[in-house]
């Protein structure tokens, strides 16, 4: 007889370790396999070979569990290069949403997330907490940034600015009226930024250190 995941200790990681690792992927592959509604505390408990119990001593709900489960696999996305300007940290950002959402399952996962999310609290929640939230999070930091360089205008709404920038991912996703092709994220990060850089002072001309553009982040 196989020892269940969780039950008894044995060599390798530790044990809570192995337990946790065991329960993210059953929840993936029972996302994968058959959609939101398939993942239940009892299927992934089944699957993962541990108790009830175990699962909920790290996460209150299924929800939390499909969405870490779900943001391990797409944490590569919010990936930020310190060497890299404003403008193509933004760009990578959003064509890695874009290529994620396009050519993988996490594209329809998400749009049934989404979905799911109107009818259940607990869907919602944790898709503000363990996705929205942190992606928002990453964006505005880099905006902020930028207006402390002097490149964006320190007037400008950030929270808006960043749904500006992400939102048309979604857009597309969900209705499918445009295709999510690369040339997207350079098009919407150029036309946002465009709006919110700087403008020149009376008295401050193009070269003015106001206007210069920062290397890194």
């Amino acid at each position: 007889m196989q020892e269940a995941v969780g039950e008894r200790p044995g060599r390798g990681r530790p044990r809570s370790e192995r337990a946790r690792a065991a329960i993210l992927a059953a929840a993936t592959e029972l996302l994968v396999s058959g959609g939101v509604d398939a993942v239940t505390m009892e299927a992934i408990a089944s699957r993962a070979r541990v108790s009830k119990t175990t699962i909920y001593k790290w996460w209150p709900s299924r929800a939390h569990v499909i969405l870490e489960s779900f943001f391990n696999r797409a944490r590569h996305t919010m990936a930020v290069d310190e060497n890299a300007s404003l403008q193509e940290v933004l760009t990578a950002q959003v064509m890695s949403l874009t290529r994620l959402f396009r050519d993988s399952d996490a594209g329809p996962l998400m749009a049934d997330l989404m979905a799911a999310s109107q009818a259940d609290p607990d869907i919602r929640a944790a898709l503000d907490e363990q996705w929205l939230r942190p992606r928002r999070q990453v964006g505005a930091s880099l905006l902020r940034a930028g207006i402390e360089r002097g490149e964006l205008d320190a007037g400008i709404d950030i929270a808006a600015a960043v749904d500006q920038i992400f939102a048309p991912v979604y857009y597309r996703l969900l209705l499918g009226h445009e295709p999510l092709h690369d040339a997207l994220a350079a098009t919407l990060v150029r036309q946002v930024l465009d709006g919110l850089r700087t403008r020149p002072q009376p008295g401050e001309g193009p070269g003015s250190p106001r206007q210069q553009p920062a290397v890194g982040m």
